[in-house]
């Protein structure tokens, strides 16, 4: 008899025991989920040959006269050599109608180097150069008091110093933000003749670089 009431103390103590031992086992982790490496950005696009063309505006300080200002365009082609210089080539016209003065127009075509301190990997790509070439002068003056129609013309070495800031829009073209140049003139060899130039516009990017 106190074999059996030993047993039903034992049993009774076990069936006791045993839910708190359940209750303090920890519950199961649910492993991480696995979070999937982000994918790297695609390198930025250098091409090979880029286009640009837009407005421009430049002044004129004729000897004797009231400054003028000429609106125009320009036009311009670049050659990447190496990834923070290229060969650049530039055409720009400028035209003003003075009425009796005459209908005024300056050309200009030029060549010559062009920088990218921060090469083409950047949203905002800041550019100078330093251009070479000739200027053309002319103004067409109309029959007037008695006078016949007469035209003038000249041409004269031309050089510019400037610079500016490209924008990316999308893989193959920009915004040409500003473009600033310094361009002075000797035409009629009468001395240099200030002339600033203005521009805004668009670039056409193509040809792969490798």
């Amino acid at each position: 008899m106190k074999h059996l009431s030993a047993l039903c103390g034992f049993v009774l103590l076990f069936m006791v025991s045993t839910p708190g031992q359940t209750a303090q086992a920890p519950a199961a982790q649910t492993p991480p989920a696995e979070t999937a490496p982000a994918k790297p950005l695609p390198p930025p696009y250098v091409s090979r040959y880029e286009v640009s063309g837009g407005y421009s505006i430049r002044t004129y300080n004729p000897t004797g006269q009231v400054r003028v200002g000429l609106n125009g365009g320009y036009g311009s082609l670049d050659y990447n050599i190496l990834s923070r210089i290229s060969a650049a080539v530039e055409v720009t016209a400028g035209f003003r109608d003075q009425g009796q003065n005459g209908n005024l127009s300056i050309y200009s075509f030029l060549a010559g180097p062009q920088f990218y301190p921060f090469k083409h990997r950047r949203k905002f790509t800041p550019f100078a150069h330093v251009l070479f070439g000739e200027g053309f002068y002319r103004d067409s003056f109309p029959a007037y008091g008695g006078f016949p129609h007469a035209v003038s013309t000249d041409s004269a070495m031309a050089w510019e110093a400037g610079g500016g800031f490209d924008m990316v829009y999308k893989t193959r073209w920009e915004v040409r933000l500003i473009q600033i140049d310094y361009a002075p003139t000797k035409f009629f060899g009468n001395g240099t003749k200030t002339s600033f130039r203005a521009s805004i516009g668009i670039v056409y990017r193509f040809g792969e670089k490798k």
